[in-house]
């Protein structure tokens, strides 16, 4: 006697199955987002990186960039200072390639049109 049939798996549709995936909001900063961050946290992590690079100390200002880099959200406003700081320890490629993605993202962009024209003249 054959064994019994294998019961079937319960059908999902296809908008169970799209509600269940993660909605990933678009991105330009060289760091995969994860929670965003209180506006002082940015700004005093992002201020310690700037004095950081601007007393060369290239380590530090390196560690605390890529500490903030993940929280930095939709804060368009701190592209240039990030893409300056990013100049600063060394990584102008991740520059270009923000730009790039932000001009993709976001075009029209006060923010990162300011960015461009001082951080690429």
């Amino acid at each position: 006697m054959p064994p019994p049939p294998t019961p079937l798996p319960p059908l999902i549709s296809a908008d169970q199955i799209l509600s269940s995936l993660p909605i990933v909001e678009p991105n330009y900063w060289p760091w995969p987002q994860q929670q965003k961050w209180s506006d002082r946290d940015v700004a005093l992590q992002v201020k310690a990186a700037m004095e950081a690079a601007k007393s060369k100390d290239t380590a530090q200002a390196t560690v605390l960039l890529d500490e903030v880099g993940p929280h930095l959200g939709n804060r368009s406003k701190l592209i240039y200072p990030i893409g300056a700081l990013l100049q600063r320890i060394g990584r102008p490629q991740s520059v270009d390639k923000m730009l790039e993605n932000a001009s993709e993202i976001i075009p029209s962009d006060n923010n990162l049109i300011v960015a461009k024209k001082k951080l690429r003249p």
